[in-house]
C-alpha cells in the first residue's frame, strides 16, 4: 500500500470516531447541564435516566459485534454499518435536541427524552462498535495498526476540543437569549457533519480477507459461533477479560469528569467565562494519541497505560489547588495522559484479538472489540448516576448562582477526587493481572505473515 493511500485509510478510519465523538462529546460535557438548567429537568431524574438506560443497552455493543462476526456482503462484515447505523444517529443527535413543550406536559416531556436518549444510545453502538472490530481487518501490520489507533485518536481528540471550546459560543450565538433554540440549531450542524463523516468512512475504507493464516498445517480457526459460544470463549481470554474491567473503569471516571467539568468552573471557581477555552483544551490530548507509535517501541502496551494512569492522577491532583494556572496545568497534563490512555486501549483489544487466534484459534474480532461499547454504555450509566446523585446530595440548585458548601464538595469530589482513585485502580489491576505478551503475539504473527508470503510466492 503506497503512503498516499496509507494516509487515505487512517484519515477515514479516524473520521469514525471523529463522528462518534461529535456527539458523544456533546452528550458527556454538555448534556446534564443542558437538561438540569436549559430543560429545568432535576438532576436527580437524569442521573437516573442515564443510569437506566444504560442498564437497558449496555451489552449491546456484545449484540452488534456478534452481528459483525456473522455478517457476510459485498462490503466487508464490519464496514456497511457505518452506513447502516451512521445516518440514523445523526438524525438521534438532532432529536436530541428538539424538545417539544407538549403543552407544558411535564410527564411528556420527560417520556419524550427518555424515548430519544435510549434510541440514540442503541444506535450509537450500531455505529460504533465497527470502529474497533474493523481495525484487525483493515492490516496485518502491528505498527500499522498503531498507526491506525493514533490516527482515530487524533481525530477524536479535535473533535472534542472543537466540541468543548465552541459549543456555548455557538449555541449562545445560534440562539440569543433562548438557550433552547440554540442547542436545537446546533443539534442539527452536529447531526449532518456525523451522518457526512460516517458515509465518507463508509465509501473509502476496504476489509482485508487475507488477515487470517489459511495454510493446510496452520491450526483450525473457529469462527461463526453461537453467541453462547463467543462469550464463552470471550470469559476463557483472560487478558481481555481483565481489559474490560479496566476500559468500564476508565470510561466511568471520564464520563464523570466530563460531565462535571462546566460545573466545576461556573460553580467552584466562579468563572463560568472559562469553561470554552478549559473544554478546549482537550486538543493537547493529540499529543498523547502521537506519542503511542513511540512509547510502544520501547514499552509494553500494558506499562504505557499504567504510566498513562499515574500521570493522570497528578494531573488531577494539581487542578484541587485553588488557582487558575495550575487549574489550566493539571488539565492539560490529565489530558495529554488520557490521550495516550485511549490510543494504547485499542491497542491494547487488538492484541487480545490477535491473542484469542494464535492462542486460542478463535476468530471472532467483533465479540472483542466490543469492550469500548459496553465500557462506554457502562461507564456513561455509572458515571450519569453518580454525578446526578452527588449533585443532589449535596443540594444543587440550577437557579442558584452560588452553591452551598455540600453541592461545591459533591462537584469537587466528582470532578476531581473519584477520577483519581478509579485511574489507581486502573493501574492496581493493570500492574498485577493483565499478563498478556505483545511481543509474542507479535512475533506469532509475524511467522503467520512470512507463511503467507511464502504460499503466495
Amino acid at each position: 500500500m503506497s503512503k498516499a493511500q496509507l494516509w487515505k485509510q487512517r484519515f477515514f478510519y479516524g473520521s469514525t470516531d471523529l463522528a462518534g465523538n461529535l456527539i458523544w462529546q456533546i452528550v458527556g460535557l454538555y448534556l446534564l447541564f443542558y437538561y438540569t438548567t436549559v430543560m429545568g429537568i432535576s438532576p436527580a431524574f437524569v442521573g437516573t435516566l442515564f443510569f437506566v438506560v444504560r442498564i437497558i443497552d449496555a451489552f449491546d455493543g456484545v449484540v452488534y459485534g456478534f452481528l459483525i462476526d456473522h455478517t457476510h456482503s459485498k462490503y466487508g462484515k464490519a464496514r456497511p454499518y457505518f452506513l447502516w447505523f451512521g445516518i440514523p444517529l445523526g438524525i438521534l443527535t438532532m432529536l436530541l435536541f428538539f424538545n417539544p413543550s407538549f403543552g407544558g406536559s411535564k410527564f411528556f416531556q420527560l417520556a419524550w427524552i427518555s424515548l430519544v436518549y435510549t434510541l440514540f444510545s442503541l444506535v450509537y453502538s450500531g455505529a460504533n462498535t465497527p470502529i474497533t472490530a474493523i481495525l484487525p481487518s483493515l492490516t496485518k501490520d502491528p505498527d500499522e495498526r498503531t498507526n491506525l489507533a493514533s490516527a482515530r485518536m487524533v481525530m477524536t481528540n479535535i473533535g472534542t476540543a472543537v466540541i468543548g471550546a465552541i459549543s456555548l459560543p455557538m449555541v449562545a450565538k445560534l440562539g440569543g437569549k433562548n438557550a433552547e433554540k440554540g442547542w436545537m440549531i446546533w443539534g442539527i450542524i452536529i447531526g449532518l457533519a456525523i451522518i457526512v463523516l460516517f458515509f465518507g468512512a463508509f465509501a473509502n475504507l476496504r476489509e482485508k480477507d487475507d488477515i487470517v493464516d489459511q495454510s493446510a498445517d496452520a491450526p483450525e480457526i473457529k469462527g461463526h459461533l453461537s453467541i453462547g459460544e463467543s462469550l464463552k470463549g470471550a470469559a476463557k481470554n483472560k487478558p481481555w477479560v481483565i481489559l474490560s474491567l479496566s476500559f468500564i473503569l476508565l470510561q466511568t471516571f471520564w464520563v464523570i469528569r466530563m460531565q462535571t467539568a462546566v460545573y466545576y468552573l461556573t460553580y467552584v471557581y466562579r468563572r463560568a467565562d472559562l469553561v470554552g477555552a478549559f473544554n478546549g483544551l482537550v486538543i493537547v490530548a493529540v499529543i498523547g494519541n502521537i506519542s503511542i507509535p513511540f512509547l510502544s517501541k520501547f514499552m509494553k502496551h500494558r506499562n504505557v497505560m499504567i504510566l498513562s494512569m499515574a500521570v493522570f492522577a497528578i494531573g488531577e491532583a494539581i487542578m484541587h489547588f485553588k488557582s487558575i494556572p495550575l487549574l489550566f496545568a493539571g488539565n492539560i497534563i490529565a489530558l495529554i495522559a488520557m490521550g495516550a490512555a485511549f490510543s494504547i486501549s485499542f491497542v491494547m483489544i487488538a492484541d487480545t484479538v490477535e491473542y484469542a487466534r494464535s492462542e486460542m484459534h478463535i476468530d471472532e474480532p467483533g465479540i472483542l472489540s466490543s469492550v469500548p461499547m459496553v465500557g462506554a454504555k457502562l461507564g456513561m450509566g455509572f458515571g450519569g448516576l453518580v454525578s446526578g446523585w452527588l449533585l443532589s446530595w449535596g443540594g444543587f440548585q440550577a437557579s442558584a448562582k452560588i452553591q452551598g458548601a455540600k453541592a461545591l464538595t459533591a462537584i469537587s469530589t466528582s470532578f476531581v477526587w473519584l477520577p483519581i482513585v478509579l485511574a489507581l485502580l486502573i493501574l492496581v489491576i493493570l500492574f498485577f493481572f493483565y499478563q498478556l505478551d505483545e511481543d509474542e503475539i507479535a512475533s506469532a504473527k509475524a511467522l503467520e505473515t512470512e507463511k503467507l508470503d511464502d504460499e503466495d510466492a
